[in-house]
């Protein structure tokens, strides 16, 4: 599963710190779209971004839950 990285900011994008990357990188600020859920084929998959730090996978999962779960009735 991915989700998109992009370089223009959105107020629910997650910011890409240096750190956040294990190895790999981006050459300009980064931010993460939790909304942006794709399953590409492998096929698809031309070239390896990079990893990112385990801690910052579990901030994009967690927005990403906001996006699943059923909106509260008030």
């Amino acid at each position: 599963m991915t989700v998109t990285l992009t370089t223009t900011p959105h107020d629910e994008g997650i910011p890409l710190e240096d750190a956040d990357w294990v190895e790999g990188g981006m050459p300009r600020q980064g931010y993460a779209s939790p909304w942006a859920v794709a399953s590409p084929k492998h096929a698809a998959i031309i070239r390896r971004q990079g990893r990112l730090d385990e801690s910052f996978v579990q901030t994009v999962v967690d927005a990403l839950g906001t996006y699943l779960e059923p909106p509260t009735e008030e």
